[in-house]
């Protein structure tokens, strides 16, 4: 053979075909809350869809907004809580849902699926919900732990870690004056500024991700935090940690999985959604991540332990004192400038 015939063959000359490469699997973009997904869960998606998910974590719900006002970056699932929800639908950044695609709905639980409820557009599907209480050291701070009043208490100098969230720190100075959490009044959020400025010195850090790993480490005494985490790291700790919801109430939130206008793979969402409503999925999140599904149908597939944790699932009188967020509208600027300064002081 000549050398130029053999170079022939060699680059698939004459009737020589190939194969052609195989197709990229397709990418679903996922933004979501930290500790908030069944990586089990996550990978039977991707193999029932033959994808690949790629997720991206956040700890407040303002970086949501910023994200998706900004764009740029093309998610195609966000995990907005309710008020986020309602805030970026009425900024047109959420696509109003098709529910003949999501034929899994009626395994929510009515009281939960509060577009429905509402009559609103559905722009988000429960997914998993919670409070906001804290969680203290039962070593560190004794006596009756009932009450707001502990992340302000002077013994605990340095010892509290708050989240690092504007609506849910203000909402802990509004609850502990008697006031609601979505007290728009100015003369109000500025006392509640006031008395945030005078407890900072207790505060070890503004936290939303790593706040209840300061409490089992030691570095904090008392956690204001989400009830999945918290509630685990109580159940964790043999009695040395406990959860509460304050008498004076805390925030309650739902949180959503909806599907931004700019995602790039709307279908790929949609099946993402719908394999998530499944209750056996449902149930493996909640028993995951610790967090209270919003699937009723899965409730009889959650753990024990779960299932009987008030922490997790608290009684009708404990969460008649909670209260969801809500938008404040043209108060929000003001409550950024005093979030601002507070930070700042």
């Amino acid at each position: 053979m000549t050398l130029l015939a053999f170079l022939f063959a060699c680059t698939g000359g004459g009737s020589a075909t190939t194969e052609p490469p195989a197709a990229a699997p397709k990418e679903l973009h996922v933004y979501i809350w930290t500790n908030y997904h069944s990586e089990d869960v996550v990978k039977r998606f991707e193999e029932k869809c033959a994808c690949k998910v790629i997720l991206d974590t956040y700890d407040n719900n303002e970086v949501i907004e910023q994200k998706l006002q900004a764009g740029g970056v093309a998610y195609d699932i966000v995990v907005p809580s309710d008020y986020m929800v309602l805030s970026l639908s009425e900024q047109g950044l959420l696509t109003e849902l098709d529910e003949a695609k999501l034929p899994g709905l009626p395994h929510l639980d009515p009281k939960l699926d509060w577009q429905k409820t509402s009559g609103a557009k559905r722009t988000g599907v429960p997914y998993l919900w919670g409070t906001a209480g804290l969680a203290y050291d039962t070593t560190q701070v004794t006596g009756v732990v009932d009450s707001w009043s502990v992340v302000f208490d002077p013994k605990n100098k340095n010892r509290v870690v708050l989240l690092d969230d504007m609506r849910e720190v203000f909402a802990i100075a509004l609850k502990s004056a008697g006031k609601s959490v979505n007290d728009a009044d100015e003369a109000d959020l500025a006392a509640a500024l006031t008395k945030l400025k005078a407890q900072k010195p207790l505060v070890l850090a503004y936290d939303s991700s790593d706040f209840a790993g300061k409490l089992q480490g030691g570095d904090a005494w008392v956690a204001h935090g989400y009830s999945g985490e918290l509630a685990s790291a109580a159940r964790e700790s043999g009695g040395k940690l406990k959860y509460i919801v304050p008498k004076e109430g805390a925030t309650l939130a739902v949180d959503n999985l909806a599907i931004p206008k700019s995602a790039k793979e709307p279908e790929l969402a949609y099946q993402f959604i719908e394999f998530m409503l499944d209750p056996d999925n449902a149930a493996e999140t909640t028993n995951a991540t610790g967090y209270a599904t919003a699937n009723k149908d899965a409730l009889p597939k959650i753990k024990p332990e779960l299932a009987n944790d008030p922490a997790v699932f608290p009684p009708p009188e404990v969460l008649a004192n909670c209260e969801m967020i809500k938008d404040l509208g043209e108060a929000t600027p003001k409550l950024d400038a005093m979030w601002t300064e507070l930070k700042a002081f």
